[in-house]
């Protein structure tokens, strides 16, 4: 699939970067880093604009990021729940969860960043609580601009290495997200274990 949508760059230019990176803050399972990082390196050979890229893919991550924000906070906890109803987010979900219950705003920016596979979870359960507007757009609009930098940059001054790197960032995210599904389900399991101790004549 990722190929799919690289291949669509010298066809579309921007406006594929646009929607994959908005439609991926949804939640839907989309390259957004390898196409970030690829258009970088379109931008190096002359094909795009760095400064256009930029603004790009910063402007379609913010309008996505606030999208699920608001959809969840009308949807409520009813979109979790879903969510948590389908095994490929089950993990993904409950691993946003965590982050929030033990960085707070830390987690917002992480998800936002260096765990940007989790970020529309993240974003979804801030909604689904009704987080201040501010104090989640302060910080995720932050990660949004340093993800952004971070990709578009080293596709723009790494183009001639891009297959190796895209190839690399693949597999950092590919890790990513199978410690990302470990941690939450051993999170989950922990839960119900303290549950199922605090129930009355359970034997511990």
């Amino acid at each position: 699939m990722t190929d799919y949508f690289l291949g669509l760059i010298p066809d579309y230019g921007l406006w594929i970067v646009f929607a994959c990176v908005a439609i991926a803050c949804l939640g839907i399972p989309l390259p957004s880093s390898v196409l970030v990082l690829t258009s970088g390196g379109f931008a190096a050979a002359g094909d795009l604009d760095v400064l256009s890229v930029l603004l790009v893919t910063f402007t379609a991550f913010a309008l996505g990021d606030q999208l699920a924000l608001n959809a969840a906070r009308i949807v409520g906890p009813s979109l979790l729940d879903k969510l948590r109803s389908i095994g490929r987010f089950r993990g993904l979900v409950a691993r946003g969860e965590l982050l929030l219950e033990q960085k707070g705003t830390t987690a917002i920016f992480l998800s936002h960043t260096i765990l940007s596979p989790v970020g529309p979870y993240v974003t979804y359960i801030c909604g689904a609580s009704k987080m201040s507007w501010l104090k989640f757009s302060t910080t995720a609009l932050i990660g949004t601009a340093l993800w952004t930098i971070t990709y578009t940059m080293l596709g723009y001054l790494l183009a001639s290495q891009l297959t190796t790197l895209t190839e690399a960032v693949r597999n950092f995210l590919g890790i990513g997200i199978a410690l990302i599904c470990f941690s939450a389900s051993a999170f989950v399991i922990y839960r119900k274990w303290l549950v199922f101790k605090a129930e009355p004549g359970q034997l511990v």
